[in-house]
């Protein structure tokens, strides 16, 4: 064969790839209106078998122009109103079409495949005298694998390979691999012009060079950056693809496993716009398939017992992509039966899984996660689709190996929600570099939770030991602990060489695995860097603890740590169960509220700390990147400018002094960046909420509080952006100050310090204020005082009556059912949300978000600011 030909070849492989990629759900869609006949649809599903046809006739490939020409003739019929579809047409029209997939995809050997029966049902269907026709049920059927195909086919999830099991047709084993993809035109233009601007860059850098003194490196030097920042991020769009190249199978997967099931499902798709890295895409196929298929088979009751239940007989797989903290979040859902703890407790203790006493001790939410431990199945009893305990586990495994996490969440008879987090990409990951010995490593962003460092005076109290485990207490719990040093099996350094500052100071790093969490202590942090991703060399490519390798900017060889390898090197697992056997012991006395913050010195005789909830990010940049136009600071960030500020310019504190780099503190405003400059980071703390705000009274500072012997004093970031650009903040909602008409809010907030601070930032706009230390005491003021309020603002986390509760009780009771209920809350995990939704909150918000929370209550109150008559009723 020519290259001309073989060319010809593979351009028509990769047009009939497109026009098959859609039919499976054009097919679907004919199906549902049965005999209202979509006509332009039937014609767009007509027009690709028709290109297809014509194509395969002009290269030769008989079978494929046979099987294309049978089933357009019976699309033709249905577009011509001759033939009504039936479940039994389109039954046969889906099965044809996924053979001519396969053809397509073998298209070498694809005149030696035989294809005669579909042809003869497609030519009954298309005859005139057979208008309906009965069909041999599909068969799903998988015969059990053996003994040697489970080892082969774990062998290959460790190879990355596709496994083959008998009985399975292998969505890879034929196909060949794509060869192109779809660019927007946009994007090459994008990449174009980024050529050129990196032939300039070029050409300035050499002209610099050549100079004596090197004239104008420096600048060149940040262009350039700037340009390879932006030639990634264009790149990084060339192999982005929507993610609903995966979900448009599901339609097809509910529909053929609910008929075989005697089951009824819908499936609503929603996110297919949102885009993945190709790599991602292609690999996530099979552990989603997997999922779905879970929720139909353990999730969607049958008909007759989902109407027994209130129900209605169709059940629901939602599937959901979206975007969040810069991953991909995917979330499959149902609205089925549930997960019943306690039978899973029971379960995993009759197969060994956990021991009676560790049963007893599980959490609800601990135990629902048992469905991810190897060879646990939930399913009553082994069948073709489930029941073997070879699925979730490996599915955890497979996200976990994209760098991913999984996790489920579950409420008995009301349906379950399995939570899938994705990296956008795998090529180029955010990570920061660590150092153990004098080796350097990257841990990838995506596993970081959090960074503490410890003083040498907090040690003795805040690490101990728990069944020979080390742990950390952090913020009311036990995290296990495991030294980088000991896991890479590194010499201890001597005394001589190792700096003061290592010696004063424990850092580690706080990190998440699916459901593993735990901290990795190293001897050195250093900067953030967006790496690439290299293979590791066959010497160490089987090493549990490494996934890869990249290159520093310095040009020395970084390896890349594999969290989820070292927790299962490290049985983190295991230590974890013996934590919590004695967390209730360890932690019976309780610990003072607390309150994540950022510490930093402007200067070094000078300490500060701003609340972590209101933190967009923190940037590292050379002082060199900062520019001044008006007066005003900014610097440049991916094509945006976002403002500077400094505290020696707006509050009592001393100049910093200069350096290179310096650390920029972003926060948003109205949708708008802004960023505090900040020469030197401390640390990510827990610290008390008992603020003294008595001592450093000044706009801008909400008080200080004692650290290390240190006077450290809490920026109110929206207030010194306020006292440096009140025109920032002329759009805001107006006070609402005319007399009698003011909304009233009623607060619920065990917190002394952040009850203190929501009352005064409400107040400041208008609103009148009754303030309560807990969720019973706001209850119970409810009742005794007959309160008329609009509004009710409420912490979650109380004693007595916590936030959820308050609400429930408000939102059933007569009187106030219609008030509405905002939660105030640092950064809820989904979980919490659909637990307030299901209670009646109306919105969540961050406690130290003064802009939004601000804004949420004037969405509630001030449509009717104006004309709220309301006030104290006598008891």
């Amino acid at each position: 064969m020519s290259s001309d030909d073989q060319a010809l070849i593979l351009e028509f492989v990769t047009e009939s790839r497109d026009h098959l990629g859609h039919v499976e759900s054009q097919l679907l869609q004919i199906e549902a209106n049965g005999a209202n006949i979509d006509v332009d649809l039937v014609n767009e599903v007509f027009r690709g078998i028709h290109s297809i046809k014509g194509a395969a006739g002009f290269l030769g490939l008989v079978t494929v122009n046979k099987l294309a020409h049978s089933l357009e003739n019976v699309l033709g019929l249905i577009r011509t109103r001759e033939l009504s579809p039936t479940t039994s047409m389109v039954e046969a029209m889906l099965k044809a079409a996924d053979t001519l997939s396969e053809l397509v995809n073998n298209v070498d050997a694809s005149n030696e495949i035989n294809v005669d029966e579909h042809l003869q049902i497609l030519d009954a269907i298309a005859s005139s005298d057979v208008l309906d026709i009965t069909l041999d049920p599909v068969d799903f059927s998988v015969s059990p694998p053996s003994d040697e195909e489970k080892s082969d086919a774990v062998e290959a999830i460790d190879r990355k390979e596709e496994p083959v099991i008998s009985g399975i047709v292998n969505a890879g084993a034929t196909a060949s691999p794509e060869t192109s993809i779809r660019v927007q035109v946009g994007v090459l233009d994008s990449l174009m012009n980024l050529a050129g601007e990196l032939v300039l860059g070029r050409n300035q850098l050499i002209q610099a060079l050549n100079t004596d003194a090197h004239v104008g490196i420096e600048a060149v030097a940040s262009r350039l950056d700037q340009v390879t920042t932006e030639l990634q991020e264009a790149i990084m769009r060339t192999r982005m693809q929507p993610i609903g190249a995966v979900f448009s199978k599901f339609p097809r997967v509910v529909r053929d496993l609910s008929a075989k099931l005697g089951k009824q499902c819908d499936v609503i798709m929603d996110g297919k716009e949102v885009d993945v890295d190709k790599t991602i895409l292609e690999a996530i196929g099979d552990p989603l398939t997997h999922l779905v298929r879970n929720s139909i088979d353990h999730g969607v009751e049958r008909p007759d017992v989902r109407v027994a239940a209130g129900k209605p007989a169709n059940g629901t797989i939602h599937l959901k992509a979206y975007h969040e903290a810069g991953k991909v979040r995917i979330d499959i859902a149902d609205d089925g039966g549930g997960i019943y703890p306690e039978k899973l407790k029971k379960k995993a203790v009759e197969k060994g899984v956990v021991t009676a006493e560790q049963a007893s001790r599980l959490t609800d939410r601990e135990a629902i996660r048992l469905i991810f431990h190897p060879g646990f199945s939930t399913a009553e009893k082994i069948t073709d689709v489930s029941g073997r305990g070879v699925g979730m586990d490996v599915v955890r495994t497979n996200i976990e190996k994209l760098g991913g996490t999984v996790d489920v969440d579950s409420t008995p008879g009301r349906g379950t929600t399995i939570q899938i987090t994705l990296p956008l990409t795998l090529a180029i990951i955010p990570s920061l570099i660590i150092q153990s010995g004098e080796e350097r490593f990257a841990i990838p962003q995506v596993n970081i939770s959090e960074l503490v460092r410890l003083r040498r005076e907090e040690m003795a109290k805040r690490l101990d030991m728990v069944k020979s485990a080390e742990v950390l207490r952090l913020r009311g719990s036990l995290l296990p602990l495991v030294r980088l040093r000991d896991v890479l099996g590194f010499v201890a350094p001597s005394i001589a060489t190792t700096s003061d500052d290592s010696q004063l100071t424990t850092n580690i790093i706080v990190v998440e695995s699916g459901q593993q969490r735990f901290g990795i202590v190293v001897d050195a942090l250093h900067d953030s860097e967006e790496i690439v991703v290299k293979p590791l060399g066959r010497h160490i490519k089987n090493a549990p603890c490494l996934s890869g390798a990249t290159i520093l900017g310095d040009g020395h060889v970084a390896l890349i740590l594999d969290v989820a390898g070292i927790a299962a090197h490290e049985q983190i697992r295991s230590t974890h169960d013996e934590v919590i056997a004695s967390k209730g012991e360890e932690l019976a006395t309780g610990e003072a509220d607390l309150q994540s913050v950022l510490l930093f010195t402007n200067h070094p005789r000078e300490h500060f700390a701003v609340s972590m909830d209101v933190v967009a990010r923190i940037e590292r940049i050379r002082t060199d990147q900062i520019d001044a136009v008006g007066g005003q600071e900014l610097v440049q960030y991916r094509q945006s400018s976002v403002p500077l500020l400094r505290l020696e310019n707006l509050i009592s504190a001393r100049a910093s002094e200069p350096q290179n780099w310096v650390y920029v503190i972003v926060f948003v405003i109205s949708g708008k960046e802004v960023g505090l400059v900040a020469p030197r980071l401390e640390d990510i703390r827990e610290v008390p909420t008992n603020v003294d705000t008595l001592t450093f009274q000044e706009v801008g500072v909400q008080g200080s509080l004692v650290l290390a012997d240190q006077a450290t004093r809490l920026i109110d970031l929206f207030k010194i952006a306020e006292k440096a650009h009140p025109e920032w903040f002329a759009n805001r909602p107006k006070p609402l100050t005319e007399p009698g008409k003011a909304p009233v809010v009623l607060l619920a907030e065990d917190s002394n310090f952040f009850r203190k601070q929501v009352k005064s930032m409400i107040e400041e706009q208008g609103y009148v204020v009754f303030d309560c230390e807990d969720g019973l005491l706001a209850w119970n003021r409810l009742n005794e005082e007959k309160l008329e309020i609009d509004v009710v603002v409420t912490d979650i986390e109380m004693p007595n009556l916590n936030g959820f509760e308050l609400c429930q009780r408000i939102k059933q009771s007569n009187h106030w059912g219609h008030v509405p209920v905002i939660a105030l809350t640092s950064l809820a995990g989904a979980s919490d949300m659909q637990r307030g939704m299901d209670v009646g909150i109306d919105d969540y918000q961050i406690k130290m978000d003064r802009e939004k929370l601000l804004t949420s209550l004037h969405n509630f109150t001030g449509a009717k600011a104006g004309s709220n008559q309301r006030r104290l009723q006598p008891a």
